[in-house]
């Protein structure tokens, strides 16, 4: 399937600018500021040890993943901003996606497009490569006090894909939910 600009797909770019939001207010919630901002260089992005986790997503028509790739810094500083607990570099990067993807799986409900969340894979390394995704992709990048992070989302849309007519409201923090 040929790549398409986000611009030409209406449901993927309202997802995009969803979590350009949703990656602002998630740092946000544990006081570590983020702002959008342009790809680092290609020279940059060899100089450093990169975590990358991707996080997979299925719904009615659409599927597709969320990667967010920071540098050892940012990472270190999100773990520190967690309340310093002693926990590995690429679990924290994991549960970060899952927050990510989590905060924009809620948005995504409210636009009458339910998606369910895989398990996080998370890698450390030097020279990361991600391949190039079936459907429409796009990155979008950030950077914080001294490091920055990017996220990419992938989707592929079944040619019959619709958004649900009657778009369902997400549970809020605090909701009681019974089994």
């Amino acid at each position: 399937m040929k790549s398409i600009s986000p611009k030409n797909h209406p449901d993927f770019e309202l997802m995009d600018h969803h979590l350009m939001d949703v990656a602002v207010e998630l740092f946000a919630a544990y006081d570590v500021p983020i702002e959008h901002c342009l790809p680092p260089s290609e020279e940059g992005l060899g100089q450093e040890t990169y975590c990358m986790s991707s996080i997979g997503y299925v719904g009615n028509g659409v599927k597709g993943v969320l990667i967010l790739a920071a540098t050892r810094a940012a990472a270190e500083a999100w773990t520190s901003a967690a309340g310093g607990l002693e926990c590995d570099l690429v679990d924290t990067v994991g549960e970060f996606s899952n927050m990510l993807l989590g905060r924009l799986k809620g948005r995504l409900l409210r636009e009458g497009i339910p998606i369910s969340l895989a398990t996080p894979m998370t890698v450390i390394g030097d020279g990361l490569r991600i391949s190039v995704a079936p459907g429409v992709s796009s990155w979008q990048f950030f950077e914080g006090p001294g490091w920055h992070l990017g996220t990419r989302l992938d989707a592929a849309f079944d040619p019959d894909f619709r958004r649900e007519a009657t778009p369902a409201a997400p549970a809020e923090a605090g909701d009681a939910i019974l089994f």
